[in-house]
């Protein structure tokens, strides 16, 4: 697992690569976003462009990591599903929990009319 990070108009875009699988993987992201919601930054978009595969642990840590930012008064969205993580989602009715964009560039603008 790879992540990649950047502030763009105080909003944190996380690009994760490789395989989302157990604790490893999910610790330094939950602490990532831990880390922005303490300094304010509370609109957080995951590009999961070059995510492999990922399994319930993996779904469970961003649930984990939208409650926390909706309960900091922010929004999380997930970008750049590839196919297998999209149908995974749809089957687990959690397209219905998430916000989910086609871009980056699409998230950021949703996340540009949220005050």
């Amino acid at each position: 697992m790879e992540i990649n990070k950047k502030i763009e108009q105080g909003v944190l875009v996380v690009y994760l690569s490789g395989n989302l699988l157990g604790e490893h993987a999910n610790g330094p992201i939950l602490e990532l976003v831990r880390q922005n919601l303490e300094s304010g930054v509370n609109k957080i978009i995951f590009s999961l462009k070059e995510v492999k595969f990922i399994n319930s642990t993996g779904f469970g840590m961003f649930m984990s990591a939208l409650a926390r930012v909706r309960n900091a008064g922010g929004e999380l969205i997930l970008a750049e599903l590839p196919d297998n993580v999209q149908k995974l989602m749809n089957m687990m009715k959690l397209d219905a929990i998430f916000l989910i964009s086609v871009s980056v560039q699409d998230a950021q603008e949703r996340l540009a009319l949220l005050k």
